[in-house]
């Protein structure tokens, strides 16, 4: 009984901390959130008084009632989880692989537990190997470790600044997460992000943009900064609900608010997870790079061959082929790894205009002059 009074105290502290997040929805037209109490309370005794089945209307089908909307209402604040429920972890580890000359991609799978000295790792020896631009991708999604996420941001934060806080509630001062070690990288950092990045993953994405770090691309996050608590209701359910906020160093949350992306581009998750799954332990170029398929050309015919006679072989007995079926392809990494592309390559072109415009004028007066002669030799 004290184990369920006391989640009973924090359902009721969550209810409490909707006012906010209730203001705004109502702001947005929803006609329940313009209702005073006194009318919530008149309409609950109408339906129970008038409705034609009132016999249904049960106080524990209000109370089932009033918890299902409460859930959805908090959407990803809270949740129920089946005890038996076994939820897929991915396995901790960091993607990483140069996709052009100098330009690293770094993708942590779960931020679980030991990715952070992975990922300190793998960027590490990216730095070694003369990267010059970098690439993380937080679009794997899942729920994660904070002191994971804080691992992380160690390899871009100077030693002795503050990261971020955690909140928890009922605490009066937050946790703090300060840098303890010197940065890795010092240069800026794109991230890949969308509606499925996780909590730490997000608080990552937060902290560098804070220190302007960071060029952001893909689709807004949904603010999902939060740590989760989870408690058994019975032998069958558990609740699972945030219990501690991530505050960045200026005290400011993107909790339900999100990181909006510099350049928004959105593709559907299904085939992000697609080709998320697809290449680990692989490579993430055939995602990104396209392939043209060998056509009949010049060369081929002065070697005598013909790179499409098996593919007009497979045809003709009905077999498809490779290209029948457009290629899975990640957009968002395409024009991010376009943008450092084109960056690196103007950067690097010393285009001497005034040497250039002194070049035109010389040019112009030497034709002049050669043609006075020409003019004087004529009758």
């Amino acid at each position: 009984m004290t184990r369920l009074n006391g989640i009973c105290c924090r359902i009721w502290l969550l209810m409490m901390g909707l006012t906010s997040a209730n203001r705004l929805q109502a702001e947005e037209g929803n006609p329940v959130d313009g209702l005073s109490q006194n009318a919530v309370q008149s309409a609950f005794q109408l339906l129970r008084r008038d409705y034609i089945r009132r016999e249904d209307l049960t106080f524990e089908e209000l109370n089932r009632a009033a918890l299902q909307g409460l859930l959805e209402r908090l959407d990803f604040g809270a949740d129920l989880v089946s005890v038996d429920e076994v939820e897929e972890k991915v396995k901790s580890g960091v993607h990483a692989e140069f996709l052009a000359p100098g330009v690293a991609y770094l993708r942590p799978e779960s931020f679980g537990e030991g990715e952070g000295e992975m990922f300190a790792a793998a960027l590490k020896d990216v730095v070694g190997k003369s990267a010059t631009r970098l690439i993380v991708d937080l679009r794997a999604g899942g729920v994660g470790l904070f002191e994971e996420a804080a691992l992380m941001l160690q390899c871009f934060v100077p030693e002795g600044e503050v990261m971020f806080k955690l909140r928890q509630l009922g605490e009066g001062e937050a946790e703090l997460f300060v840098s303890r070690g010197a940065p890795l990288w010092e240069g800026e950092v794109v991230i890949l992000m969308d509606r499925a990045t996780g909590n730490a993953a997000e608080t990552l994405a937060a902290a560098l943009h804070e220190h302007g770090r960071v060029l952001l691309i893909g689709e807004k996050t949904q603010g999902s900064t939060v740590r989760y608590t989870e408690l058994p209701l019975d032998e069958k359910m558990n609740l699972r609900y945030a219990s501690a906020e991530m505050l960045l160093p200026s005290d400011g949350s993107i909790f339900k608010k999100g990181l909006v992306p510099n350049f928004e581009l959105k593709m559907h998750r299904g085939e992000v997870e697609r080709i998320i799954e697809k290449s680990r332990g692989k490579s993430m170029k055939p995602f990104v790079m396209d392939q043209v398929r060998p056509r009949y050309n010049e060369a081929a015919l002065v070697h005598g061959g013909n790179p499409e006679l098996d593919d007009y072989v497979q045809k003709s007995s009905g077999k498809k082929l490779p290209s029948d079926e457009p290629p899975l392809r990640d957009e968002v990494l395409q024009r991010a790894l376009d943008l450092l592309t084109v960056e690196t390559i103007v950067a690097s072109a010393k285009i001497k205009w005034n040497e250039a415009e002194e070049r035109t004028d010389t040019t112009s007066v030497k034709t002049d002059n050669e043609a006075q002669p020409d003019q004087r030799d004529k009758p």
